[in-house]
């Protein structure tokens, strides 16, 4: 009897030990900071736009999870998003400036994931305002 106990003690505790160390891993892992990372590409938002549109899955690995520096025209505001050339909604780091009006030429740089393809737009987080 004391044997099985010593077993299941043992087992339990590494159960809780594993448990311990993948909540560990997970909730407190360092966060990456786009702001500080060098843009692997910089092109217009009409270009990544139609980068998608030709060639979605090709797109989606070359530029998923990466930091791309991108030039439009802004042509929706809204909350602590915008729309870049109609195709490109940027979604902000922090809050955007105030100051933005449509129809405005920027540069943003923002990490992509990817394309929504039923309101057709690329989608990039975690931006911030270049100019």
């Amino acid at each position: 009897m004391k044997k099985k106990e010593l077993i299941v003690t043992g087992v339990l505790l590494v159960i809780l030990l594993s448990v311990f160390t993948v909540y560990n891993y997970v909730f407190n892992a360092e966060h990456r900071d786009i702001a500080a990372e060098e843009a692997v590409t910089t092109m217009t938002a009409k270009e990544i736009f139609d980068h998608f549109k030709v060639n979605e899955a090709l797109a989606t690995t070359t530029y998923l999870d990466k930091v791309i520096e991108l030039k439009g025209e802004v042509t929706e505001i809204e909350d602590n998003n915008l729309v870049l050339s109609n195709g490109v909604q940027v979604s902000f780091l922090n809050n955007k400036d105030s100051n933005l009006k449509t129809g405005t030429q920027i540069v943003i740089k923002g990490r992509c994931v990817g394309y929504d393809e039923l309101l057709e737009l690329v989608k990039i987080d975690q931006s911030t305002l270049i100019k």
